[in-house]
């Protein structure tokens, strides 16, 4: 028998425990990692072992949950040191874009694609409408309707719906009966929200034709699972990889029954091996239906494949002091065998002026020890509405930054209508120089104002393409915009929205002074445009946090042409500065993957980390996902009056009252 070689990595030494994944002969393999512990690396080592041994790099597919998560593999395998054109020529992709790719039939124009709630909410009204419509209800004492306009319902609804399909439970327990109250019950949702749920994917699915009219989030995943129980197999499906000798899933403590599914289609239709890999204590995506329990003895059961199992334990990112933490947050023992430490330091401040003084401080202590070397600092949030002031200061002191898992500020919809209104009062939209941007200012001055575009001779055209046209036309000449306003805009929104729109741009070319734009939110009404658009609580809190630190910085400026002209460069001085290094400014569940030298999570305080909305376990998880993305330093700042939980679960005491911003 040939001896085999092992892969010899560029740039890491591996430990045993690589050694043993990367040579593993086993057919099935599951490995249990802590984080930091390197298994986005592992894998890598183990899908270039393969490609050294003979493997086609083709016939390896890698699936993560995350575009994110896809992105750190592919890095890590170049990391590694194999050649960019073999990187390229493996199969990595998240799980839906690998469903959609195996749905999509050939010549077909793919399915439309929706993922705000705002673009959804059309068809959960129609949904309900067909409920409220039918004659035939056997329960109808048991079903409680929304009013129309109810934006809590559209919320809870659409939450409801995603963890129905992650976790498949209609699906798997429904055996061709009726949609009865005591099986909503059984199923763990009211008798209504079933009801209309089976109503919105029969519209979905174009009266359950398998035809979708759109997906949602996540819904190839759960298009192509219910297939596949529904009797469907790989052979029915025209691009199925049936050659593949290898499948690998990343991140694999994120599987859900629906992907668990198109995994075991993956397995039972090919003779491959598989390699999975996660940490029981990163599962951020429970509303999703994602579940550890996957990792267990569920492909065995379902398969018949034996698994074997191999540890990844000790953190190879960050040092003893934050292993030391990270231990406490997730209730295990761990170790590291990082050949530095990683220093913790908790801070303390008593409002958010003080937080960004605390944040602005650190990052001028980091661009000037490291020279420059902004993008290995990262600001990781629980919410985007955090970024407003921290985003401010940033530009303020010309630090270069770059959002992820969410856009800045100056690109939120919410801002860009006071932008669009401001643009139309002052008729300078040429002063907006980023086409892409005037782009997405005119898709908000539409979406706010709920304005129908109408063009004579074209009535049977959709919106889609009315709005496309009239986006073209002012982004190649400013000058329109007025008139795309003044034509389009306010003669086709209800009476209501055009009297506000009248208000506030009357307020916008007239008044003067620090408080003009409190004037012109309350001249729109601002609060209740808020709440007619948005369908999520948070979503709401966020744009009426965004509004109102944009107010607070308009009260520097002395018009709202001055403040206007000011977003402009602002948004233009961003772009700028992002050509260098920059940091990163981030939702922290799009980090996931990822490792940066120096962390700072803000905002450790009651209500705000952990989320009272969200699960505290869930919580607790994304928390241990933001502090072991760092390497050589990890800063928490906490609120000194109301610290967050967490911070007594660390190991802290009063240490909050210690720590002082610096003059």
């Amino acid at each position: 028998m040939a001896t085999v070689h092992p892969y010899q990595p560029k740039h890491i030494t591996p430990t045993d425990e690589q050694i043993a994944v990367q040579m593993s002969a086993e057919r099935t393999l599951i490995i249990e990692a802590n984080a930091g512990a390197a298994k986005t690396t592992t894998l890598a080592l183990r899908m270039a072992q393969a490609w050294t041994t003979g493997m086609p790099p083709e016939r390896c597919l890698a699936l993560t949950y995350t575009d994110t998560a896809c992105r750190a593999l592919q890095a890590a395998l170049r990391k590694i040191g194999l050649p960019a054109p073999v990187v390229a020529r493996f199969r990595i992709a998240s799980f839906d874009a690998f469903c959609a790719a195996m749905l999509q039939e050939p010549y077909a124009p793919p399915v439309e694609q929706i993922d705000t709630q705002e673009a959804l909410r059309p068809y959960v009204w129609e949904a309900v409408q067909r409920i409220e419509a039918n004659e035939s209800e056997r329960w109808p004492e048991e079903l409680q309707l929304p009013s129309a306009g109810d934006a809590g319902f559209i919320e809870d609804f659409l939450a409801m719906a995603l963890w129905l399909k992650g976790t498949l439970k209609d699906d798997l327990e429904r055996d061709d009966g009726p949609a009865t109250p005591d099986y909503a019950g059984d199923l763990g949702i009211g008798y209504t929200q079933l009801k209309v749920f089976r109503a919105y994917e029969r519209i979905r699915r174009r009266e359950l034709a398998d035809e979708p009219l759109f997906r949602g989030s996540y819904d190839a995943t759960y298009d192509l699972a219910r297939r596949l129980l529904e009797g469907d197999t790989a052979a029915s499906l025209r691009p199925w990889p049936h050659n593949l000798q290898m499948v690998l899933v990343d991140e694999m403590h994120d599987m859900n029954a629906a992907s668990f599914r198109v995994l075991r289609e993956l397995l039972d239709s090919t003779q491959c091996q598989f390699c999975g890999v996660g940490d029981r204590d990163q599962v951020i995506y429970g509303a999703h239906g994602a579940d550890a329990v996957f990792m267990g003895d569920a492909i065995t059961v379902h398969t018949g494949r034996p698994v074997a199992r191999l540890p990844l334990t000790p953190s190879h990112r960050f040092g003893r002091k934050l292993a030391t933490k990270a231990g406490r947050l997730a209730d295990k023992p761990y170790g590291s065998l990082a050949v530095h430490d990683t220093a913790v330091q908790l801070l303390g401040y008593d409002d958010e002026a003080e937080c960004v003084d605390l944040i602005a401080h650190q990052v001028q202590h980091w661009r000037t020890a490291t020279r420059g070397k902004m993008a290995g600092l990262a600001v990781l949030l629980r919410h985007p509405g955090q970024s407003i002031a921290i985003e401010n200061r940033l530009l303020a002191d010309g630090v270069p930054y770059t959002v992820s898992g969410f856009e800045s500020y100056l690109l939120r919809p919410e801002v860009l209508l006071v932008r669009g209104l401001l643009a139309v009062a002052t008729d300078n939209f040429d002063s907006v120089t980023e086409p892409r941007t005037r782009e997405k200012l005119m898709r908000a001055l539409v979406f706010f104002c709920g304005a129908r575009i109408v063009v004579k001779g074209r009535e049977h055209e959709s919106q889609h393409d009315l709005l496309a046209d009239a986006i073209r036309s002012v982004t190649d000449n400013p000058l329109f915009l007025e008139s795309f306003f003044t034509n389009q805009i306010v003669p086709n929104v209800e009476p209501a929205m055009q009297r506000r729109l009248q208000s506030a741009l009357k307020v916008a070319k007239e008044a003067h002074g620090p408080d003009t734009l409190a004037r012109l939110f309350e001249a729109l009404q601002i609060e209740a445009v808020v709440r007619e658009v948005f369908v999520s609580r948070q979503r709401r809190a966020d744009a009426l946090a965004n509004l109102a630190g944009l107010s607070h910085a308009a009260q520097a400026f002395a018009s709202a042409r001055d403040y206007f002209l000011h977003l402009n460069a602002a948004e233009q001085r961003q772009r700028e500065l992002r050509s260098t290094a920059s940091l990163v400014l981030a939702h922290i569940g799009h980090v996931k993957g990822l490792e940066f030298e120096h962390v700072l999570i803000p905002h450790l305080e009651q209500g705000a980390f952990p989320d009272p909305q969200a699960s505290f376990a869930q919580e607790k998880n994304t928390l241990y996902v933001g502090m072991t993305r760092a390497r050589q330093q990890l800063t928490l700042l906490a609120h000194r009056q109301r610290p967050s939980a967490f911070v007594a679960q660390l190991g802290y005491a009063e240490s909050t009252q210690a720590a002082k911003a610096p003059a």
